[in-house]
This record gives C-alpha cells, structure tokens and sequence, in this order.
C-alpha cells in the first residue's frame, strides 16, 4: 500500500524577480501578466514562474513550460522532481527563464503539469503596442 497523495496546485504567479529573504520569506518582484513591446520579434529579459503545491504526499515530477500562440510549440521548460514528506507541507516551484524569444504578438500559455498530467494552463499576453511619444 502506498502512501502517495497528488497534490493541488495552489497558485501560479508571473513576475520579473523573485528573491529569499532572512527567516525564509519569499519576495516577488514586479508581477505581471501581459508583455508590450513595439516591434516582433521580441526579447524579454526576465521572466520567473512560481508554483505552489500543496496537500499533498510523496515524490512527484512537476514540469512547467511556455506554449507558443498555437499551443504547438514548447517556447521554454523546466522539469524538476519535489517530495512531499506530509500532506501539511507546501512545494513553491520556481522557474527562471532569461531572454525568452517571443516571435509574434498574441497568447501564449504557461502549462503546470504533475507527473506528465495537466493540472493547468494560464495565458501570458504579448501585446503590440504603437511607438509612444516621450515627454
């Protein structure tokens, strides 16, 4: 008999930076969920994926990776194995990506996947947007 629990994906959250600070709290930098930019294609700097994963029990694979507008093509991955000893303790899976291509305007998705299974998809917009005069 096993003691394994799948478990829940609490939140999923876009931003530009994400930093541990003393007594292990955790700071997002500069949440986001739509990318502007003038021309295409496009190259953004910075982009950081957290997850939490909760409820829980046992080892897992959670994969997360960035679908192109048609959803046909993986733009970015990253694949990481976690353990949860007891079903009261939390996973916060945490991706960077540095200079993410993005060919085209539109929606693209991020996708959670546990154990090859699709527990989620959220959109990520990049919007094109005219030259803006400066002041």
């Amino acid at each position: 008999m096993t003691d394994r629990i799948q478990p829940s994906l609490h939140f999923t959250i876009i931003c530009d930076d994400i930093r541990q600070e003393t007594g292990g709290k955790i700071s997002l930098m500069g949440l986001f969920e739509n990318i502007y930019a003038t021309k295409f294609p496009v190259t953004h700097p910075r982009l950081v994926i957290i997850s939490e994963w909760i409820e829980g029990k046992g080892e897992f694979e959670v994969k997360t990776q960035i679908l192109s507008t048609d959803r046909k093509n993986v733009v970015r991955q990253s694949l990481t194995k976690i353990k949860l000893n007891e079903v009261n303790f939390r996973h916060r899976n945490v991706s960077i990506h540095l200079n993410i291509n993005f060919d085209l305007p539109g929606t693209y998705w991020i996708e959670n996947f546990l154990d090859d299974e699709l527990i989620n998809s959220i959109p990520l917009r990049v919007i094109h947007i005219n030259d803006q005069p400066t002041h």
